[in-house]
């Protein structure tokens, strides 16, 4: 048998998650419902990024689904047993994690839920594991790997031929890139629109964001937040420009336009923002727009 069918996968995704879900722990139980919901959100926004872009045919769409909807596993376990969903607290609980990337490939290692979903096939295992590791991770080269060629290529074979080859590794190369940037791009966006619905609520703070910080936002070079809380630098103003840096991070046109049209970044300041951030978010604004205006196909920002 190969990668079963959507349907079949959210009854799996279920299952796993209501289990953390009917534990009953009025502490966690809305934790493991928004991320339950939120994984939901990724795999339909996924496979609408793929009706305009990829158009991969059933088995490879089986396969972007799967890490889609599995990219967020980890953080089942990490809230039941850290009990938050903070990244950098990681290590005092598991050696040698850098995210709940990492704790989802070891959920995916450790479990039957990869037996479940493909049985009797074990062949892409590792890309699976691959791709849900390395979604919580900044990788400014994946953008150079995601070759339109190899992509519409894709769409005239079989995913198991990609697999079972010997002498497709620059194809398989091209498929994880593509399918982490399209997780990577609609799980921030999904950010965006819970502070919008009031979902997520980030902290005010009166606190002032440093000048060198600013300015390495501004040229898109922010440091991750777990090396900004390091180095003394961070506050939850700060919190905002990693959040808005998330502009500079995506790679689809596609996701950004929606950030666009659905007027995201104002209104995200309108529901957390203050007067010391106001200047990140105009200029985020200006991100977004040079972002999209790069593109020479509508789906590809341009290669940074």
């Amino acid at each position: 048998m190969d990668i079963k069918d959507i349907e079949s996968q959210k009854k799996e995704f279920i299952n796993y998650t209501n289990d953390f879900i009917n534990e009953n722990d009025e502490s966690k139980i809305n934790g493991y419902i928004d991320k339950q919901n939120h994984s939901l959100f990724v795999l339909d926004e996924a496979m609408l990024t793929d009706a305009l872009f990829t158009k991969y045919n059933e088995s490879f769409k089986n396969l972007l689904a799967l890490e889609s909807l599995f990219h967020d596993i980890g953080r089942f376990r990490q809230l039941k047993e850290t009990g938050s969903f903070k990244d950098n607290e990681l290590k005092d609980y598991y050696h040698n994690m850098e995210d709940h990337g990492d704790l989802g490939k070891v959920v995916m290692q450790e479990s039957n839920l990869l037996k479940e979903l493909i049985p009797g096939v074990r062949i892409y295992d590792e890309e699976i594991e691959k791709v849900i590791g390395a979604h919580a991770k900044v990788n400014p080269e994946l953008l150079n790997s995601i070759l339109k060629e190899y992509i519409e290529a894709f769409r005239n074979y079989d995913l198991s031929e990609l697999f079972k080859s010997d002498k497709a590794s620059k194809e398989r190369e091209v498929l994880f890139a593509t399918n982490t940037s399209i997780i990577q791009d609609v799980d921030r966006l999904d950010i965006f629109r819970k502070i919008v619905k009031g979902i997520w609520v980030p902290m005010s703070t009166t606190d002032k964001i440093d000048e060198n910080v600013m300015e390495l936002f501004k040229q898109g070079k922010l440091p991750r937040m777990i090396d900004l809380k390091n180095a003394g630098l961070w506050n939850a103003n700060v919190g905002h420009l990693v959040r808005l840096s998330f502009i500079n991070q995506m790679n689809l046109v596609p996701v950004l336009m929606k950030v666009r049209n659905e007027n995201l970044i104002d209104k995200v300041f309108e529901k957390t923002g203050n007067d010391i951030v106001a200047p990140a978010y105009e200029q985020a604004k200006k991100m977004l727009d040079e972002a999209i205006n790069s593109s020479d196909d509508g789906i590809l920002v341009k290669k940074r």
